[in-house]
């Protein structure tokens, strides 16, 4: 492993004013609906659940807590305030999209228990090539397709050493571009963040959006189907990346590096033949890719046969515990202590969001919101996604993509109610641009971890952030617009 220079960043130092605000407006927003009568039309349920939900978008906003910690505010606060009863409020924890999710980590923790990641990272830049240019492409696409099955941020911590070995390799070599370390960072930090629209299990917003649309409007969002709305545009959205970080906006050799295609070989050839474990984890996970993508033909084949994303997840997710590594010290692909790294806190922040969503909807806010929107003239429908995505790309630089996901998504589907158009035609292109923060080191965790190698300054991420994030309005707020028009 690399030794990184350690540096600070006064960007994610808490403001402590900021947090003192935080700390005192949260409670003020949820006590203001106990002392003062709601406005015309809205019920009193609905008013208090305003002030909780207002009291939730200002703490996730300000870390007032950790993130997850917030999450369990509907558990305690739907109660006390007379919104749901507990088991009420208790129930979206335990939400089938959560239990999709945590099967999505277990096979993301097997890759990379067993090292299967790292070799299909250093395979694709290896195919690529090792010119500056091939190299900054390898590695964003080495970390956007890993990123579409593993999380974000652990995808860009197995992949920084690996391009900080490259960095000093060439720079030994005296063939090292001014403009290369920040634009093979970047393409590490962009590439997770990228590769995870493409699928369901890819980035949390996603996964939380298809368990709000399927709770509130009774729409199933499968695998395949989101596939084919995300991947087009991650496709896309990669390309302009590619393209602005190895030509547009660093100018970047395109001569081969023996030495960088030597050291990749070397470390292809210290991995060895594929082990056990890796082959039973790759196994298991073309299985459950491909049961994805097919389970509608399976559910055509089968009629009755009750499959769904949620349970080939656990089922693989399960499967992993049950193949031997060795049978005779009982070591099996996966086990608790690997398990022990799962992002409960990601599991916490879904369940959080979907409890304030019901309660939303069940109190009638979500109903007088569209009614409040119903002034905005028809035929607006465009401008309306693409306002909501330019808002979101760029509220998403200071807060969480999935607690920012969570606080817009009843207002959005308010909103479309009001235009008479389907939900998802507003909140699918909200989710995308959720994950498209680039501008800044604290965005996002794989900004952070790049950033924290200090070979990259925030003069430089602000430059080629703000051109991604305008590409990003462009690109979502158009392509996805049409695609889900075209999809759902």
């Amino acid at each position: 492993m690399t030794d990184f220079p350690q540096i600070e960043d006064p960007v994610e130092e808490k403001n402590h004013m900021l947090w003192k605000l935080g700390f005192v407006l949260g409670p003020v927003f949820a006590l203001i609906p106990l002392f003062i009568d709601a406005p015309e039309g809205l019920s009193e349920a609905a008013w208090r659940c305003a002030g909780l939900a207002l009291m939730m978008a200002v703490w996730w906003a300000l870390e007032i807590m950790p993130i997850a910690i917030t999450a369990l505010l509907p558990l305690v606060m739907g109660p006390l305030l007379g919104l749901v009863k507990l088991d009420v409020a208790a129930a979206p924890y335990a939400h089938p999209v959560i239990f999709l999710y945590l099967g999505g980590f277990m096979l993301g923790l097997a890759m990379e228990r067993w090292g299967l990641h790292r070799r299909i990272a250093i395979h694709v830049m290896l195919k690529t090539g090792t010119g500056e240019q091939r190299l900054v492409i390898g590695f964003m696409m080495a970390t956007a397709f890993l990123s579409m099955w593993v999380s974000n941020t652990a995808t860009a911590v197995m992949m920084l050493p690996i391009g900080v070995s490259v960095i000093q390799m060439l720079r030994e070599e005296g063939a090292l571009s001014r403009g290369f370390p920040p634009a093979l960072l970047l393409a590490i930090a962009y590439g997770a963040s990228i590769g995870g629209m493409a699928t369901l299990i890819g980035t949390p917003p996603n996964a939380l959006l298809a368990a709000f649309l399927e709770d509130n409007y009774g729409m199933t969002i499968g695998f395949a189907q989101w596939m084919a709305v995300g991947l087009p545009v991650s496709l896309l959205m990669l390309m302009i990346t590619g393209w602005w970080l190895s030509r547009g906006g660093y100018q970047l050799s395109a001569d081969q590096s023996p030495a960088v295609r030597q050291q990749l070989q070397d470390d292809m050839q210290q991995l060895g033949r594929m082990n056990r474990g890796e082959k039973m984890v790759a196994v298991v996970f073309v299985l459950a890719a491909l049961s994805w993508l097919s389970r509608p033909l399976l559910i055509q084949l089968f009629p009755g046969l009750p499959l769904s994303d949620t349970l080939i997840a656990i089922i693989a997710g399960m499967a992993l515990f049950l193949l031997p590594v060795q049978m005779r010290s009982l070591e099996f692909v996966m086990n608790w202590q690997t398990m022990k790294k799962l992002p409960w806190d990601v599991l916490l922040l879904f369940g959080g969001g979907l409890s304030i969503a019901a309660m939303i909807q069940k109190s009638g806010l979500a109903t007088w919101v569209a009614t409040q929107m119903s002034v905005i003239p028809g035929g607006t429908e465009l401008a309306a996604a693409l306002l909501v995505v330019t808002v979101i790309i760029f509220l998403t630089e200071i807060t969480s993509n999935a607690a920012t996901t969570a606080a817009f998504l009843p207002p959005l589907g308010a909103l479309a109610l009001s235009l008479d158009i389907p939900p998802a035609l507003l909140a699918i292109p909200a989710t995308l641009a959720a994950s498209c923060a680039f501008m800044l080191p604290v965005a996002t965790p794989p900004n952070a971890i790049v950033f924290g190698s200090g070979m990259l300054s925030i003069r430089q991420m602000l430059r080629s952030g703000l051109i991604l994030n305008l590409a990003g309005i462009v690109v979502i707020g158009l392509l996805s617009y049409w695609l889900v028009g075209i999809v759902f």
